[in-house]
């Protein structure tokens, strides 16, 4: 006969050896702050060594931006149909705004308006994840505890590569 206290023991000390200190999973904020690496060192790519480059590292961020937007509508989209009674309409169509959102990040308009359009479009996308965990339609709370500093980091590299921009215009 197994011991159901010794088992759910376990399973409390595995589960506590995955999370973080502020009950974050650290394989989530792993991979997310990992996933912020490349934004961020193309902004120090373009305060270091502004110039030739810069073109580049200005379309590498646009697009990045772009998969951003729709990864975070992907997220939308698993919280939406893991609901245990489905998935709404309301939770689908808000699923797919992101990637609608990202879309014209691909139509040919100036570079530093694409940079303004990211920089008010992520903290617009947080605001409404946040508001929809807070109603209990949303993902999960720790989630949001990766994803508003996550958020913040991605804002200041767009604010970095935006000013860059406008130095050498």
């Amino acid at each position: 006969m197994t011991n159901v206290y010794a088992d759910t023991k376990m399973h409390a000390e595995e589960r506590a050896a995955e999370t973080s200190v502020h009950g974050l999973p650290k394989a989530a904020a792993t991979l997310a702050y990992a996933g912020a690496l490349p934004l961020l060192g193309a902004a120090l790519a373009l305060v270091a060594a502004p110039g030739a480059q810069s073109a580049l590292w200005h379309a590498f961020m646009i697009v990045y931006g772009g998969a951003l937007l729709a990864f975070f509508g992907g997220v939308r989209w698993g919280v939406a149909v893991m609901k245990s009674e489905g998935p709404t309409i309301g939770g689908l169509l808000g699923a797919a705004a992101p990637l609608l959102a990202a879309l014209p990040l691909f139509l040919p308009w100036a570079a530093q308006w694409k940079f303004v359009y990211l920089l008010v479009a992520l903290p617009v996308l947080l605001i409404d994840d946040l508001r929809a965990t807070r109603r209990g339609s949303g993902a999960p709370a720790w989630y949001l505890g990766v994803r508003a500093p996550l958020t913040m980091l991605m804002e200041v590299a767009y604010l970095v590569a935006f000013v860059e921009m406008a130095k050498g215009a």
